[in-house]
């Protein structure tokens, strides 16, 4: 189900094309989701959860794939109820940060292709 998407080209037309073979991927992963799903047993599905969860005392670095790439996490707790630190690097941070090589010597009428071609969310990149 799991297919690798990789393009040899460094221009707009092999990043949009990447992103048309992501989606496709997406799609035939949700759909051996849905497979799945149809094979569990009928009937409701209830776990209960605790009002509150306190993470252990200590610090910990995860990250996620997401659809823009990988987001990192980084939780600092001290045995509270509320962690001390939560920081967050998001995908979009590190796709910008190939913005000034990539628009060196270009004309203004490429920026538009070009930022468009790239996957980042402004609300991510203002931290």
């Amino acid at each position: 189900v799991l297919k690798i998407s990789t393009r040899d080209g460094k221009d707009c037309h092999s990043r949009f094309g990447l992103l048309l073979d992501q989606v496709k991927v997406s799609l035939d992963i949700a759909d051996a989701c849905i497979a799945r799903m149809a094979e569990l047993p009928q009937g409701p599905i209830n776990v209960r959860l605790p009002k509150i969860v306190k993470a252990p005392e200590g610090h910990t670095y995860c990250w996620t794939e997401n659809p823009l790439g990988i987001n990192g996490y980084y939780l600092v707790s001290r045995g509270e109820k509320t962690p001390w630190r939560l920081k967050l690097r998001s995908a979009s941070f590190n796709n910008i940060s190939v913005l000034p090589t990539m628009l060196d010597g270009c004309v203004v009428a490429d920026m538009i292709a070009i930022l468009g071609s790239m996957f980042f969310v402004v609300g991510d990149i203002d931290k």
